[in-house]
């Protein structure tokens, strides 16, 4: 039987991605490119058999534009796939991020293994999460099934450092503009097959 395979779709832009802004669990919708860029990305995933999106309403809107040409399905929301809680860092952009915590940003860029983001997490425990809420669906899926999932970039670049087994220091190597997506084969050993960018 073959595995179910896992479409790890990144949501559409906000508007503080596009003003660069450290974006983490502040719940900020789509701008309007970010609803184009979602439009554009719904028929680029083919033939969908289910859709989970995280709780956060900028990955819900996204998911709600993969539904609106699927009618029937149903949005299945896993809180494990939240965006990585960046603490005090959420809303910061580049000059507020090196002047409140430049030395953090160094360690971070040289190795982000268990450094906890001041009054936030660990990349280990998101890709913790991430990982287990991915088999939790996984185990869910019906073979063959084609599963999209909506998420954030820290989850996705987490889970496939993870799956390469590449240090998590190499998570800016999967960085996916928004609505960019990565096709996965999970079976016993889960295989990336693509990583793709994003659309709009």
């Amino acid at each position: 039987m073959s595995p179910p395979l896992l479409l790890l779709v990144r949501h559409g832009q906000t508007r503080w991605n596009a003003e660069r802004r450290v974006l983490g669990r502040t719940d900020l919708p789509l701008d309007e490119l970010g609803l184009t860029q979602a439009e554009l990305v719904a028929p680029a995933l083919g033939h969908i058999d289910a859709i989970w999106s995280s709780p956060l309403l900028r990955a819900r809107q996204t998911a709600a534009a993969i539904l609106a040409s699927r009618p029937h399905l149903t949005l299945q929301i896993e809180p494990d796939l939240t965006e990585m809680d960046q603490g005090e860092l959420d809303g910061l952009d580049e000059a507020g991020l090196r002047e409140r915590f430049g030395t953090l940003l160094v360690d971070w860029a040289r190795d982000p293994a268990g450094m906890r983001l001041p009054g936030g997490e660990t990349l280990d425990e998101v890709q913790a999460r991430a990982r287990a809420a991915l088999c939790r669906i996984a185990a869910m899926s019906a073979p063959g099934a084609r599963v999209g999932i909506v998420t954030h970039q820290l989850v996705m670049s987490s889970t496939l450092c993870g799956l390469r087994g590449e240090p998590l220091s190499a998570w800016r190597t999967h960085n996916h503009r928004n609505t960019g997506w990565s096709e996965i084969f999970w079976g016993a050993v889960p295989v990336v097959l693509a990583e793709k960018q994003g659309l709009g």
